[in-house]
């Protein structure tokens, strides 16, 4: 090993600070490594553990730093931190070469109230992983995409090309703490990822909305409390996002602590004029449930945009039900119900500007199947032993409040067998993608059409690993169709072309093969979301329902994909 130098770094700290004095950082690095070695990049991670940061260095320093820097080798000055405030840290740090491939890695804890140097002992990386794709560009310790759309790393053909990944912000609770299924819609100026987490310890809780640039890079997230939870909470259901322009809407299911059990709407903006690129957010809307029994929010796909405006779904004492988002007054009725009258655990939902699809999942509560069997490869779905999935597809003009499925009005569900689901709608064509049947298959697809109860084309598709895929999420852009799916261990995404006729498989990636998106094994029961633009496609996931004490929250994937 070789000292390569001590590096004098001001780290300007907070007024508990005794004073602003200088805290060396002394990085050691492989002797036969230092001619080749390029850029360092070190983050600082506060309250956190080097057993949980350490696993995640694959792609150098992850995203979530409470300060980073990056400095060539042979800069004659390092660089400043900038304003941290005293406490326990973990200092990681990686040694890259001129094309970006990390060559070494290490981590120290430290306190820096308490240390006048903290030492950073750097071993050689077993693979040399984070090397920039054909047509980037290793700049300040990061690769950069290139600007050219016809460049297979920008998109071209749907390339799947990884252009940036890493975590979702910290926990605050640590061990046991309650995660909810992620929501994520495209922005004006990449991606917005949603979710919430509750310590059940201290009984705080808090939403995370953590914007991404077009390139993948995480900006600095809000993160405003949750009021009147409580240990018994125990929210881990999803979250409702629709997001139009530079306006969106966030929904939320409060469990009963202590009172009643509501639901709640948040307005936001992506931007603000103060910090371009942070979510600028309003109130918090309430409306208690009209029955007062638990509701709960489906994940993924809870909320949707029609022309008259969004709707939410939620299922509540085995029903589903809808209702409207209203920016002013929250979520308020007169709600629809359907799904069928009991048994229902989830709802999901879509709209297009011809059709308004909603999806739930249940077992019971439904009448003998009338015809529409959900394939010629499976045997029609007992709806009283089963786990059923009922598709009700409706005119996207639908009052909500005609929507009744007591009476089967306007018309009686699609029924095809599932244990999860999710949605997606674009003009007539509504895409359903569930748990798999069939020899082979992971995940199956049914693409249905409005007015027609059987499907157009039904296939599916695998993730590798072993065991059941136990979330997926699916949204339409184009004449394409995008499925993300989940197993413990293990993340797919797979693009199909010809979304409106019959599906064609375009391109795929298993996240565990890509070295830049790093804690995939961590992967459990967690859940998955997908969202589209034009030229790019991303993934959020969280880790588990309960973490663990070095579960990461979760991560993000963003690839390039140019129509």
């Amino acid at each position: 090993m070789r000292i390569v130098r001590a590096l004098a770094f001001c780290l300007v700290l907070g007024a508990a600070c005794k004073g602003n004095r200088q805290i060396g950082l002394e990085i050691t690095l492989p002797g036969d490594l230092v001619a080749t070695t390029a850029w360092f990049e070190v983050g600082a991670y506060k309250d956190a553990s080097c057993a949980a940061v350490a696993p995640m260095l694959g792609d150098g320093v992850p995203e979530g730093a409470t300060a980073r820097v990056a400095f060539r080798r042979q800069d004659a000055i390092g660089p400043k931190f900038g304003d941290i405030p005293n406490g326990k840290y973990a200092f990681a740090a990686v040694a890259r070469d001129e094309e970006c491939t990390i060559l070494a890695r290490g981590c120290r804890e430290a306190d820096v109230g308490d240390v006048d140097k903290v030492a950073v002992r750097m071993d050689a990386a077993e693979d040399e992983t984070g090397r920039c794709a054909v047509g980037a560009s290793c700049q300040a310790a990061k690769c950069v995409p290139a600007n050219d759309n016809t460049d297979p790393s920008v998109g071209a053909g749907c390339s799947l090309e990884l252009l940036g990944a890493g975590p979702l912000v910290n926990a605050a609770g640590g061990q046991g703490t309650l995660v909810s299924a992620p929501a994520i819609a495209a922005t004006t100026t990449g991606f917005v990822i949603v979710y919430r987490e509750l310590d059940p310890n201290g009984a705080s809780a808090r939403l995370i909305l953590l914007p991404l640039d077009a390139s993948g890079g995480a900006l600095a997230p809000e993160k405003p409390g949750l009021p009147d939870r409580c240990a018994s909470s125990d929210e881990t259901d999803g979250v409702g996002l629709v997001v139009k322009g530079e306006s969106g809407m966030i929904a939320l299911a409060r469990a009963p602590c202590d009172g009643e059990a509501a639901l709640e709407l948040l307005n936001f903006k992506t931007t603000s004029d103060a910090a371009p690129g942070a979510p600028a957010l309003g109130k918090f809307l309430v409306s208690r449930s009209p029955t007062g029994v638990r509701v709960g929010l489906g994940p993924a796909r809870a909320s949707a945009l029609r022309p008259q405006g969004g709707l939410v779904v939620f299922s509540e004492g085995g029903a589903g039900r809808i209702a409207s988002m209203d920016p002013v007054r929250g979520i308020v009725g007169p709600n629809g119900s359907f799904g069928g009258t009991s048994g229902v655990t989830d709802a999901w939902v879509a709209a297009s500007d011809r059709v308004l699809a909603l999806l739930a999942v249940g077992v019971g509560g439904l009448p003998p199947p009338t015809g529409g069997d959900g394939g010629a490869d499976e045997d029609p779905v007992d709806p009283g032993t089963e786990s059923a999935l009922r598709l009700l597809m409706l005119p996207v003009n639908t009052a909500v409040e005609s929507i009744n499925a007591a009476t089967s009005s306007p018309r009686a569900p699609v029924t095809f067998p599932g244990e999860w689901g999710s949605i997606a709608a674009l003009s007539g064509r509504v895409i359903v993608l569930s748990d798999g049947s069939g020899p082979g298959r992971s995940v199956t697809y049914r693409a249905f059409d409005l007015n027609r109860d059987s499907p157009a084309d039904t296939s599916g598709f695998s993730v590798e690993g072993s065991g059941k895929v136990t979330a997926g999420d699916v949204t339409i852009l184009g004449n394409r169709a995008y499925f993300a799916a989940l197993k413990q261990g293990a993340i797919g995404l797979h693009v199909y072309d010809n979304a409106s006729t019959t599906l064609t498989p375009l391109s795929s990636v298993s996240f565990g093969r890509e070295p830049r998106i790093s804690a995939i094994s961590n992967v459990r029961d967690g859940r998955v979301s997908v969202a589209a633009t034009s030229s790019r496609v991303a993934v959020a996931w969280t880790t588990a329902k309960v973490l663990g004490g070095n579960d990461p929250a979760g991560g993000y994937a963003v690839f390039a994909c140019t129509n």
